[in-house]
This record gives structure tokens, sequence and C-alpha cells, in this order.
């Protein structure tokens, strides 16, 4: 565990000259530990190895359904956002720090493939937004929305997102670096993460650009998220009191209808701790990088990449669970 020290130290203060943190180096390696080296990096492999399943099925499902086409894009996202989170947790690990390389492990994994794994996080919600709308538009226009959303607007809209999504970081390219300097813990010139001095004018802009798309995203699935778990209920209370008995059409909406609530559901407890970071960063300047509270910023940091983890791993679950066409294609895949 002491190898894991150096990472709360990538800036190299004297020890005597360094704030006292609210988290200490040795308890920041424990976090580091678990949500980067161990738990985390389990459950990222098996998202990688389900999403690559998912997408293949999705594939075999076809695309007439615009569901299909939302949930497709939004397991690529995920894919994409676990092996960018993969590799910055590998240069997490005791064995690659020890590697004796040229560089800051922790800052340079954090410029390249962490703020990569940002950008695809940020495509995520703003592609699980997305298909809360469209699943409200077939609540509100159930008879106008497939002639307002086809399948070919539906590929431009979420291949649009791609691009869009992910310029949201360009902010944090334009302000940071690597540079080399010399490292008292290492006791010799290192590349490592540095700041430009427009950073104060560019975090400023960072600060609104980059969370305009989680910040957004939350608000939007939390309302759509509450009002689909409504409609679910006035349609069961319907049930309840009418005579009519319930079409296959009306079946299947229900069905999409609650897959889209747990999807939402899931992103929603996972993403809390994002929101929570961003507010904390908002009334405290110290919660940063190089901060006086580093090593509370990286931890969050870490707690954050484990829940997005988690958020891109588990929809399998959901899609095994309740759509009985993925069951059925995944079924004759694994059993044929």
């Amino acid at each position: 565990m002491a190898e894991l020290n150096a990472l709360t130290n990538s800036t190299d203060k004297p020890l005597h000259g360094r704030h006292r943190q609210v988290i200490s180096d040795d308890l920041a390696s424990v976090f580091f530990f678990v949500n980067y080296v161990s738990l985390g990096q389990a459950i990222n492999v098996f998202g990688i190895l389900t999403n690559m399943l998912s997408i293949y099925v999705f594939i075999k499902m076809g695309f007439r359904d615009t569901v299909n086409i939302s949930l497709i894009c939004l397991t690529m996202s995920d894919l994409f956002s676990l092996l960018t989170l993969f590799l910055f947790n590998l240069c997490q690990t005791p064995e690659f720090y020890n590697l004796n390389l040229p560089f800051e492990p922790y800052d340079v994994a954090f410029l390249t493939v962490g703020w990569g794994h940002v950008g695809f996080s940020r495509i995520t919600c703003s592609l699980t937004a997305f298909i809360s709308i469209e699943r409200c538009f077939c609540i509100a226009l159930p008879l106008k929305v497939k002639s307002i959303l086809t399948p070919f607007r539906t590929w431009i809209i979420v291949l649009a997102l791609f691009p869009i999504s992910y310029l949201s970081i360009l902010p944090i390219y334009l302000t940071a670096s690597l540079t080399t300097q010399f490292s008292l813990y290492r006791n010799r010139s290192l590349l490592v993460m540095t700041y430009n001095n427009q950073r104060g004018y560019m975090e400023s802009i960072s600060s609104i650009v980059n969370n305009i798309i989680p910040v957004s995203s939350f608000i939007i699935i939390v309302v759509t998220t509450l009002i689909i778990v409504f409609e679910l209920q006035r349609k069961a209370t319907w049930r309840k009191t009418s005579t009519g008995n319930k079409t296959v059409s009306n079946n299947k909406d229900k069905k999409v209808e609650k897959m889209v609530m747990f999807i939402s559901i899931i992103f929603i407890i996972c993403y809390l701790p994002c929101e929570i970071l961003f507010l904390w960063m908002l009334i405290d300047p110290e919660i940063r990088f190089d901060g006086k509270e580093s090593n509370l910023f990286k931890v969050s940091v870490s707690i954050l990449y484990l829940a997005e983890t988690v958020n891109a791993s588990v929809n399998i679950f959901v899609y095994y669970f309740m759509s009985s066409k993925y069951k059925q294609v995944l079924k004759k895949m694994i059993f044929k």
C-alpha cells in the first residue's frame, strides 16, 4: 500500500511545508486501492465484456425500434467510458507505478485517459437524458411520436450527441499540459501536469461549460423519471378499474417505460456524487487537483469514477430482465 501513497504526492511539496489535509495520504491510498486497483477495476473488466456483448445483441435485434438505436449508442458510450477508465486505473496500480517511468502516472493518466473518460461520461449523460425524453414523448404524444422520431432522425440526434458532448471537456486542454519538472519524491525530473497562466480565466469558463451537460442531464432525467413513474402508476390504476383487456402494444410500451425508468434511476444514484462534487468545488476553491485539499479532491474523483463504473456496467441486467427480445437473442447466442 505504501507505493500508492506516491499517487497523492504528485505535486511533491516538501512535507514540512505542506498543508495538513482533511484526508491523509495513507487514507487516500486506501480509497485509491479499492476504487482504482481492486474493486473498481474488477467491475470495469466485467462492464467492458458485458457492454461488448450487449452491442452484439443489439445489432442482432436490429434497429427498427428507435429505442434500440438509442440503447446501442448508450452501450457504446459506456464501453469507451470503461476502456479509458481501465487504462486510468491501470496507471494507479503499484506495479505500474514502480516501473520507474519518466512521468508521474497519476498526472499523465488524469490529463489523458482520465479526462477521456469524463468526455464519454458526458456522452452517457446526454444519451440517457435523450432516452428519457424520448420515452416521455411516447407518453405525451403516443400517436405522433413515431412520425416525429423516425429511426433516421434518431440516428442523427444520438450520433450528433457524441462530438457535442465530448467538446465540453475542451477547456481543460486549453489550461493544463504536461511539462518536465523535478520531483522531490522521485529525486529526478519527471513529466507532470501543470497549468498555464490562463487557468483562472479558463476555470471560470470550464466550471460552467464542463458541468452544463451533467447538471442539466441530471435534472432532465430526474424530472422525466418522475413523469414515467407517475404514468406507470396511473396506467396500473386505470387497468384495475377498467374491464378492458390490455393490448400487446400497450404491454410492450409498459416494458420499455419500466426499462428506461430503471436505467434512469441507476443513473441518478450513480451520478449523484458528480453533482455533489461539482457543488462542493463551487463552494470551496481548494477542492481541486493541486489545491490545499488535493487529497480530498482525488478521493472524491475516485469515488465518482467507481460510481460511473457501476453505472456503465450494470445495464446488461436491466436489458436482460426488462426486455424479452434482448433475453431471447442473448440466450440464442449462448446456447446455440
